[in-house]
């Protein structure tokens, strides 16, 4: 393989940030900007944007990744994290040159209505703050593309990942399965129906990685399986895994039927087709560190 010929600004070093830079090895330099240890980043003053220019000048940097945002907060932070940063972003980026990859979040499509493949040109329909807060920011982003920055929302579905956050279902799942006794037992579910689309930390990072370096990219692209996951199939995947047997009883909660994205974008903009199915997504699950209750990063992505 030959040298890197690029260099790419990573912002944020959490689990998703690491990954990013990880994927980008052998293609590309890194340095990794992180909010806490760059006060004036977390101000998104004057200073935070000489900051991020002389990152980018110093190193001749090619692209510049956002991996920051909230999964929880109140309504201040939320807005905050997911709109106001990604907004200042966009407008310190201006006239850089640079392409800015922004990770959007599926809830950004809410309902699509039916379990088909959602293609980017759906439109975008938020359920709750989280949803909202991810589109504003998004919305920023494609504006400033419209207005001429190099920049592309990659839309981020279900994540599996190495810290699972107590926020995702797949944490009560684990441990709802692993706490049953060897002969199996019941597990409750909202709605075993609940279909998703996951998608292993390791392929949302190298698309990533693929996007920050494409020679061109499209405004959004689905960063996605195009496999539809059902809660039932998880719950049912573990358990075989850990040999045991399992009843699910259904709390009778339904809430948003089916969230599929379409990988035809992803697919044609860098050759990569995320893996996934019921077994692999078990398999990858039940060989991580769950976070304990009440320890998930305030700042991550979906």
């Amino acid at each position: 393989m030959s040298a890197p010929a690029s260099h790419v600004v990573v912002l944020g070093s959490g689990f998703v940030g690491h990954a990013v830079a990880g994927a980008l090895a052998g293609h590309a330099t890194t340095s990794v900007l992180d909010l806490p240890t760059h006060p004036e980043l977390a101000t998104r003053g004057a200073a935070g944007r000489a900051l991020l220019i002389q990152e980018i000048e110093r190193t001749g940097a090619a692209a510049v990744v956002n991996s920051c945002g909230r999964l929880r907060g109140t309504d201040e932070e939320m807005l905050d994290a997911n709109h106001a940063w990604p907004a200042w972003l966009v407008e310190a980026l201006d006239g850089t040159g640079v392409r800015f990859v922004h990770i959007g979040s599926a809830s950004e499509y809410g309902d699509p209505g039916s379990a088909e493949p959602v293609a980017e040109t759906s439109p975008a329909r938020p359920r709750g703050l989280y949803g909202e807060t991810k589109w504003a920011g998004s919305r920023a982003v494609l504006d400033a593309r419209a207005a001429g920055l190099d920049a592309v929302v990659a839309r981020g579905f279900n994540l599996v990942a190495a810290r699972v956050p107590d926020v995702s279902p797949l944490h009560q799942m684990r441990a709802d399965v692993t706490a049953l006794p060897c002969d199996g037992g019941d597990v409750e579910l909202w709605w075993p129906a609940t279909v998703r689309d996951f998608v292993l930390l390791d392929d949302l990072a190298e698309a990533i990685a693929r996007l920050a370096l494409a020679p061109r990219v499209p405004d959004i692209v689905n960063v996605c399986s195009g496999v539809g996951v059902s809660f039932e199939q998880i719950v049912r995947a573990l358990a075989a895994q850990q040999g045991k047997e399992v009843q699910i009883r259904s709390l009778d909660r339904p809430g948003i039927a089916a969230v599929v994205g379409d990988p035809g974008r992803l697919r044609a903009c860098t050759g990569l087709t995320p893996r996934m199915s019921p077994a692999l997504l078990a398999s990858v699950l039940l060989s991580l560190d769950v976070e304990p209750a009440g320890s998930a990063p305030a700042v991550a992505v979906p």
